[in-house]
């Protein structure tokens, strides 16, 4: 867990201290009963790390035993047979016009909002992941990005990155200084002045463009290039080719997007490659059957 995950579960949970649990007094049964009243009012996967940033701060102000009782809380709403509603992820938009992203850039910069400008700048750049941009480190045209989110099951993995184009270079470089300029502003700090000023520039969508249609939307500008897709999934940070999939389609991407390119001492033999089942033709299903 790096010092920014720690940081913002330390926050996470005296956030909910605050404003869930009505000023009782912090005890196992208290927090743990808390969490089980107020689990409907929270989609499954916030729950999850909500329990975890709790169970962290516990841990960190030496209260191991206690952070384990709370880690093994489980969520009433997932549990089988539950009656009780789970709430539904948010819309969330899977694309980002370049339209789009230079009227949003602009306004991040005109507003003073440098950091929000910066993440912007390399998440439309790059394809890192929001919790990637504070570690980026650019040596000459290489880029070092530390994945996050590493999982045994295929997402999260560094790579290095060679950056192809003077300009990209120029902008990846001051973005970095930027981030690294404000060291205390969050990067859900970022996300959410995103989301702000996003709605106030489109009032009238439904749905902002926001960190995640902007890592998304480098996923297809990679798929409509000619690159193959164990570089695609190396430069989007994973394991598995598999992963790539869930990014949009190749119609929705521009290729003259992509100013980056897996860095020549970039070690791809480390992303797997998908794995399709195969499948017997159903005439030799018949004819082994009867065997």
């Amino acid at each position: 867990m790096n010092d920014q995950t720690k940081n913002q579960y330390v926050k996470l949970a005296a956030y909910y201290y605050l404003h869930h649990m009505n000023g009782a007094v912090l005890s196992i049964s208290a927090i743990r009963d808390s969490l089980v009243q107020t689990a409907e009012n929270f989609q499954p996967g916030y729950f999850r790390r909500l329990k975890n940033a709790i169970a962290f701060d516990l841990e960190n102000k030496g209260h191991p035993e206690a952070a384990k009782k709370i880690r093994a809380v489980v969520n009433p709403v997932t549990v089988k047979g539950s009656v009780l509603v789970k709430k539904p992820k948010p819309r969330r938009a899977k694309s980002f016009s370049n339209d789009d992203l230079i009227v949003l850039a602009k306004h991040l910069g005109n507003s003073d909002y440098e950091e929000a400008f910066a993440a912007v700048c390399l998440i439309s750049q790059t394809g890192a992941r929001p919790a990637e941009l504070k570690q980026m480190r650019l040596d000459g045209n290489t880029l070092f990005i530390r994945g996050a989110k590493k999982t045994s099951g295929g997402r999260g993995a560094d790579r290095l990155l060679s950056i192809t184009d003077e300009t990209t270079k120029n902008i990846i470089t001051n973005s970095i200084e930027i981030l690294r300029s404000h060291p205390d502003i969050t990067i859900d700090a970022i996300r959410h002045r995103i989301r702000t000023e996003g709605l106030k520039l489109w009032p009238r969508r439904k749905v902002v463009p926001s960190m995640y249609s902007m890592r998304h939307q480098v996923g297809s500008n990679l798929k409509a290039s000619a690159l193959d897709s164990k570089t695609i999934a190396y430069i989007m940070g994973h394991q598995s080719t598999n992963s790539i999939m869930r990014y949009g389609d190749k119609r929705q991407g521009n290729a003259r997007g992509i100013n980056v390119e897996p860095a020549k001492e970039a070690d791809l033999s480390t992303v797997r490659d998908k794995i399709k089942p195969q499948k017997r033709a159903w005439f030799e299903s018949v004819i082994f059957r009867h065997e």
